[in-house]
């Protein structure tokens, strides 16, 4: 029996199916007849794909709220049912078209499409009233019928997602409904915020006017996921600048309503209708005091998606080069920033010249169609005397963006060439600037590189570029300081670290990237070189501040993620936050690679190595991105492969002490027991830190007292500082000791060590030999209970 037959067995006595229209991905729908009142409905089914992992009962409830809206400009839901599973539900038959075959002839009328948004904005007004958003405005809900708008699937968006059982069916964000469709979707419905509200409603609003008055969305013409990327980092482009004829006053509303952030937008549907009205119906009224100022003073106030200073270089997608330059045709779209060189020979501002390098290509990173290969990468080039042709062979890039930087005093001279991949130079220009001028400068570079690649500086990138930065000179200053020290990754520089970005936010406390570093030096230290309840505690509150400054900055979500799970022990919700940050800036290395080592250490190998894989894109000469493959793939069971890949990675740098970690635990898997010995043995000279997987290869030699040796001083070591009592409790598991590694995991539950809850969260191989142990069984159960809360 197919569908129609199946719905007409169940509406039976209540409605006569007459035919199908036309449906969307989430339903199909019915004109119907309902047989008691001889009225025209419109029935929609939901596709079964939706309507998996969904409570018909819980639907039915929300469905009840939504009935509950009755105004002129809403098509009321008249009943809700379920047949065979599928949720239905009917609403009144409008005779007219959609919107959306109204726009789809072209651009509007402003009178017209004054008319339709006051019709819309009154409906939003009246449910926003009572507490429904309705998460998914566009054309296609919105009806034209006797010379008005009305709006339809009023709180089906919000009953679908209300209903959605835990492991059901298709995600929320494949099926489009709960955080709405993409080309008029919110930017904190694209980031997943729980806490979406009415105001989400006030930006598909905008960015339906944008396209009644142009012909389209404000993104368009790109895939779901670049559209969504879009809707969370680009800027639109002025809606004056595509429609001369729109009153100024109607542009400035309407670009209100795009504002990326919530509290910058219309705070309610009915000022949206109020601002209308006071354009008249013709909509040519003059821009009223409330229709312009605010919305300008917003943007002057908001230092992080500022169009002026502090943009750095930003390169659009279309790169048309120039004949004469003769670079290697088909390369053009790939970009690497060598590091700048500190050429005034004060080694106290090689931090400058490493801090400009990083945000130069940081913010490449973010322009879509333009491939910008990672820092670790370009950092192996730091006084190469390699010839350009080699480097960009090495990096597989068509252009180099190369430069020097000089500094006396208060005066930076930058200069900058680029190179294509023959190394013949495309452009060259040198800049003296103040040192408080360095955002300008920054401007001043992005501009002339994109006059001589022959691309426009577009707005809508430039958004991300600014994304949790601030306009403090001093304060970046200072954060660049700490990014230089951060990134030693040693005790001492990430106690550096902490003081320049805390000396940072005294300057600046809204300085989300200062948070986003402080963050990031405490969960280093945390577990390592500290005691990790503590430390990734400082990390959440350090990283909940950079989300709360800038919620569009990745990094600082995906740590904000991380945290979650490392000082709350809530696996779920951290990890929901690391996607969310993840999807804001998919090519960040720094995202990529905390995704990734959370996934594996968390017995999600798989996708590990798919986020390794993808940081190798971006950073193919990275040593760490070439150590966390090894790691995902040594997690997974793969030890031979995991060996190979760690021998690519010591190729790129012998010196990282964790590639040599991972090449002695993947050799003692596959038996070759001496040759693990020797390597971590050989990591020991390099750093002197606490290792487990030594122990457990001098305990498969049949070594136990060198393996007890390893203990003792693991032991005498934990009794001064802080070392990882998890990494005790492996070290005994490791021995066949399970009254000591039980007594070491009941102390990693007291001190509410990160890596127990990680551990115990899946069937951690090195923990293998106490799985059957009563006392293991209920810890576990124990630990996997437990959240703390701050």
């Amino acid at each position: 029996m197919d569908l129609r037959d199946q719905l007409q067995q169940t509406l039976s006595g209540t409605y006569i199916l007459e035919r199908e229209l036309g449906g969307g991905g989430m339903s199909r729908v019915f004109v119907a007849e309902e047989t008691r009142l001889h009225r025209k409905v419109v029935i929609k089914v939901l596709s079964p794909e939706l309507a998996q992992g969904i409570s018909v009962e819980r639907f039915e409830r929300e469905i009840q709220l939504a009935a509950s809206l009755s105004q002129a400009n809403i098509v009321p839901v008249l009943s809700a049912g379920d047949t065979n599973g599928l949720p239905f539900f009917a609403m009144p038959f409008v005779e007219g078209e959609s919107l959306r075959h109204h726009v789809a002839r072209g651009a509007l009328p402003i009178a017209e499409v004054v008319s339709v948004l006051r019709d819309v904005s009154r409906a939003l007004g009246y449910a926003h009233g009572r507490g429904i958003v309705h998460r998914d405005i566009k054309p296609d809900n919105v009806l034209l019928s006797a010379g008005a708008a009305v709006v339809t699937d009023f709180g089906i968006a919000k009953a679908i997602s209300a209903a959605r059982t835990q492991g059901g069916g298709a995600t929320l964000t494949q099926t489009g409904t709960s955080i709405g469709t993409p080309a008029y979707m919110a930017p904190e419905q694209a980031a997943g915020d729980p806490d979406v509200d009415h105001r989400a409603d006030i930006y598909a609003l905008g960015c339906m006017a944008y396209e009644l008055l142009s012909g389209q969305p404000p993104f368009t013409g790109r895939s779901a996921q670049r559209i969504i990327a879009a809707q969370l980092t680009e800027a639109a482009r002025p809606i004056g600048q595509l429609r001369a004829d729109v009153p100024p006053a109607l542009g400035a509303m309407v670009m209100r309503c795009l504002e990326k952030r919530p509290d910058d937008r219309p705070q309610s549907a009915d000022e949206v209708a109020h601002l209308l009205d006071s354009l008249g119906v013709s909509g040519a009224g003059a821009a009223t005091p409330s229709a312009m100022p605010r919305g300008t003073a917003a943007r002057s106030r908001r230092v992080r998606f500022a169009v002026g200073i502090g943009v750095l270089l930003i390169v659009g997608i279309w790169v048309a080069r120039r004949p004469r330059t003769g670079a290697v045709a088909g390369a053009t779209r790939s970009l690497a920033v060598l590091p700048i060189e500190n050429a005034g020979g004060d080694s106290t501002k090689e931090y400058l010249a490493d801090g400009m390098t990083s945000e130069l290509a940081g913010n490449l990173r973010q322009t879509p169609g333009l491939d910008v290969v990672g820092d670790l990468s370009t950092s192996r080039f730091k006084h190469s005397q390699l010839a350009s042709v080699e480097i960009a062979s090495q990096l597989r890039v068509g252009m180099l963006l190369r430069g020097t930087l000089q500094s006396q005093g208060s005066l930076i001279r930058l200069q900058m060439q680029l190179n294509d991949a023959a190394g013949r130079l495309l452009w060259s220009n040198k800049f003296d600037r103040e040192m408080k001028d360095n955002f300008a400068l920054q401007d001043e570079v992005a501009a002339a590189v994109a006059n001589e690649m022959r691309v426009a500086l577009s707005p809508a990138t430039r958004v991300a570029a600014r994304a949790g930065r601030t306009e403090n000179a001093e304060a970046h200053d200072l954060v660049m300081r700490g990014q230089f020290e951060k990134n030693k990754l040693d005790a001492a520089g990430l106690k550096r670290a902490e003081m320049f970005f805390k000396q940072a936010l005294k300057l600046d406390p809204d300085y989300a990237q200062a948070h986003a570093g402080l963050a990031f030096a405490y969960d280093i230290q945390a577990d390592v070189y500290a005691p990790s309840h503590e430390y990734h505690t400082l990390a959440l509150k350090e990283a909940r501040l950079a989300v709360a400054a800038d919620s569009l900055l990745a990094e600082g979500r995906v740590l904000y993620g991380f945290e979650l799970a490392g000082a709350n022990w809530d696996l779920a919700a951290g990890l929901a936050e690391m996607n969310r940050g993840l999807a804001l800036n998919p090519s960040s290395p720094d995202a990529l690679f905390m995704v990734a080592s959370f996934s594996y250490l968390s017995g999600n190998a798989a996708r590990a190595l798919a986020l390794a894989d993808s940081l190798i894109q971006v950073d193919p000469l990275s040593p760490l991105a070439a150590h966390l493959r090894a790691e995902a793939l040594l997690w997974g069971g793969r030890d031979e492969e995991a060996l190979r890949q760690k021998i690519a990675a010591k190729k790129l740098d012998p010196t990282v002490t964790l590639i040599d970690v991972t090449e002695g635990n993947a050799l003692r898997e596959l038996g070759r027991l001496d040759e693990s010995l020797a390597a971590f043995l050989d990591a020991r000279k390099i750093a002197d830190l606490p290792s487990y997987g030594l122990v457990m290869t001098y305990s498969r030699m049949g070594r136990r007292d060198e393996a007890m040796r390893e203990i003792r001083a693991m032991e005498e070591r934990a009794r001064k500082q802080w070392v990882d009592p998890d990494f005790l409790a492996i070290s005994y598991a490791g021995i066949g000791d399970r009254d000591n590694a039980m007594a070491w995991l009941e102390r990693a539950f007291e001190m509410k060590a990160f890596g127990l809850r990680l551990f115990m969260n899946w069937n951690m191989p090195w923990l293998r030999g106490l799985q059957t142990d009563p006392r293991y069984i209920a810890l576990k159960k124990l630990v996997l209970a437990t959240t703390f809360k701050e």
